[in-house]
């Protein structure tokens, strides 16, 4: 299993433009208005967030700094977990920061700006869920050995 590549993180990325785009057309539509988004947008975010960047620093300080090893399922989840933060993160927060661009056209009213400031936080915490599954998946390359000399270069 290879690292999560720049371009799966921009697919990401355009898929949650793309859904927040689709629904809001769907939404005009139908006559309907965007919904309202509040503090139960990023707080679960936040909180992934936080889980996912303990979980980075614990497994950097036991495989990077101790290196201890892991048992392969823990090792495997633990990738997973990293790209799947880093993955669904992305597009989360751009998701979230589309939803605020389209409702800064309507900034006066409250539905509007409580969308745009709850949208630019949850982009920050997608932001930072997105770091924190980066960073997991970084502690989880295996070290290479110390006491291990590097190969003679063919001249």
């Amino acid at each position: 299993m290879g690292a999560t590549t720049a371009r799966s993180v921009a697919t990401a990325a355009v898929v949650g433009v793309g859904v927040v785009w689709v629904g809001w057309q769907v939404l005009l539509y139908a006559g309907a208005g965007l919904p309202v988004i509040g503090v139960g947008a990023w707080v679960p975010i936040l909180l992934l967030a936080a889980v996912t960047g303990w979980l980075a620093w614990q497994t950097h300080s036991l495989v990077q700094r101790r290196r201890e090893p892991l048992e392969p399922d823990v090792a495997v989840v633990r990738l997973r977990l990293a790209k799947t933060s880093l993955l669904a993160a992305t597009a989360l927060a751009s998701g979230y920061g589309s939803l605020a661009l389209l409702s800064l056209s309507a900034w006066p009213t409250p539905s509007a700006s409580a969308r745009v400031i709850h949208g630019a936080i949850a982009l920050v915490a997608g932001i930072c869920w997105a770091g924190a599954g980066w960073l997991l998946e970084r502690a989880c390359r295996i070290p290479k050995d110390p006491d291990e000399e590097p190969a003679p270069r063919p001249e």
